[in-house]
């Protein structure tokens, strides 16, 4: 039987209004009390899980910043980072000046973004950036030398593709440049930058073990491509009937889409 649900947030669990239906709160609470974890798997960090999420009784631990931490709620900390070196990160940020993007990065699950120059966040960001997450954002006119000030390494870093700019053009760039990076995309405006070799699979095998639990025994749900290492790392693979084609071709089982509380549908047919 499997004993650990690593699961994407945004078009997967959650609705487009960030939401979960009821009966999907009830029946992963229900399979918590069975000792069946709920891993919670996203680019978001451990302060961002949407408010359908926070404080619920069945998210003790949160696989954050596409694999790049895992956290412990219970015990207020991280129990896996694997973050951009310091140094690393500066230079990525001061060459992404150049590219026609609006940079973001993560430092211990807070996030400096791209402001004006009274340091509040710019226009474009609080258009296109999810609004729930707009709490834990600090803007910044100049984000390299912000980040300087703070000397740690960063978790991730998420950047906005300008309007008209080429998402794969902006990608290639920074590859070449950086070949210890790892460039992936969650949606047409978001390109996420991680040290190479972080990803959602990664740490869902990483949490396996710390929990001293099989990997055969996991599941995992999602719909985007920064989804596919979870979905071949985990005992059974279930993609959204919104899931993108390159993501579906990873699947072991397509279920209802977000908007039609896919993820509670699959548990009850599992857990029934």
């Amino acid at each position: 039987m499997y004993r650990v649900i690593a699961c994407d947030l945004d078009g997967t669990l959650l609705r487009d209004d960030k939401t979960i239906s009821p009966e999907t709160a009830e029946i992963l609470e229900e399979i918590n009390r069975k000792g069946v974890l709920f891993l919670p798997s996203t680019g978001r960090t451990h302060r961002e899980l949407p408010e359908a999420l926070r404080g619920q009784p069945f998210v003790n631990y949160a696989l954050c910043c596409n694999g790049g931490t895992i956290y412990d709620y219970i015990q207020d900390r991280y129990i896996f980072e694997d973050a951009i070196p310091y140094q690393l990160a500066l230079e990525v940020l001061r060459f992404i000046q150049h590219l026609p993007v609006f940079e973001t990065v993560v430092i211990n699950g807070e996030r400096i973004v791209k402001g004006d120059e009274n340091d509040e966040i710019c226009e474009y960001i609080k258009k296109v950036a999810v609004k729930g997450l707009q709490f834990n954002f600090q803007g910044a006119h100049d984000v390299a030398e912000a980040f300087a000030k703070r000397h740690r390494d960063a978790q991730k870093m998420l950047l906005y593709l300008a309007e008209g700019a080429d998402r794969q053009q902006v990608m290639d760039a920074i590859s070449q440049r950086f070949p210890e990076l790892l460039i992936s995309s969650s949606g047409p405006l978001f390109i996420e930058v991680n040290i190479k070799g972080v990803d959602k699979g990664k740490a869902l095998k990483r949490f396996c073990q710390l929990m001293d639990i099989p990997i055969e025994e996991s599941i995992a749900f999602g719909d985007a491509e920064n989804d596919i290492s979870m979905l071949d790392a985990a005992g059974l693979a279930v993609v959204m009937e919104n899931g993108t084609p390159e993501t579906r071709k990873h699947a072991d089982l397509i279920c209802p889409s977000n908007m039609n509380d896919g993820v509670r549908k699959t548990i009850e047919e599992i857990w029934k």
